[in-house]
């Protein structure tokens, strides 16, 4: 289900139950290597970012038990600092400006790669391994979602867990390559239209 509006007390509720089911994902290991304040830095990241994509009218999928959250955003609206409501929350965490050198990586990438000539939405999957058949079930929504609306959509992720199952729903690689000098590898793919 798309999430259109959230009231504070929602979006908090949101990022406790989030939190400790997101610790192994990788984009947050690389975020926060300290695994005794990942589901901390995980919650406040959640309470920071989901304010800002409704703002920005990005698109945030989920199933009803929050297992699963998926935001297809722009990766060109990208900021270089914490500013506004959470952002203190955020700038106690030491590794917390990595959200803004992935961003930019990211928003460097898409801009070599993708077509200029449509609106582009990145896809983050924030699930958990246990969940993958109930992203996929997001995935197609989100599918939808870009003919809907007409814009091009590009899966990211630093594991390649989900890979072939992606080709099943017709997305193809445009980018796998080790991400900055750590264990991860970014993959980018295009959902071929």
């Amino acid at each position: 289900m798309r999430l259109k509006e959230l009231k504070d007390k929602d979006i908090k509720k949101l990022s406790e139950i989030l939190a400790p089911k997101l610790t192994e994902h990788k984009l947050f290991k690389f975020m926060c290597p300290s695994s005794s304040e990942r589901a901390e830095f995980i919650e406040a990241y959640f309470k920071y970012n989901i304010p800002r994509w409704l703002e920005r009218h990005d698109y945030i999928l989920t199933d009803e038990n929050f297992d699963v959250l998926i935001v297809l955003a722009s990766p060109r609206r990208s900021s270089h600092k914490f500013s506004g409501k959470g952002a203190k929350r955020m700038k106690k965490f030491r590794t917390a400006p990595s959200m803004f050198f992935y961003r930019g990586n990211l928003s460097y990438i898409t801009h070599l790669i993708a077509p200029r000539n449509k609106r582009l939405k990145v896809m983050t999957i924030f699930c958990d391994k246990a969940y993958c058949d109930k992203a996929l079930e997001l995935v197609d929504e989100a599918v939808a979602l870009s003919y809907k609306y007409d814009f091009n959509l590009m899966y990211d992720s630093l594991t390649r867990r989900l890979v072939e199952r992606m080709e099943e729903k017709d997305f193809v690689v445009v980018y796998q390559k080790m991400f900055a000098q750590t264990g991860f590898v970014q993959t980018l793919m295009m959902l071929n239209k």
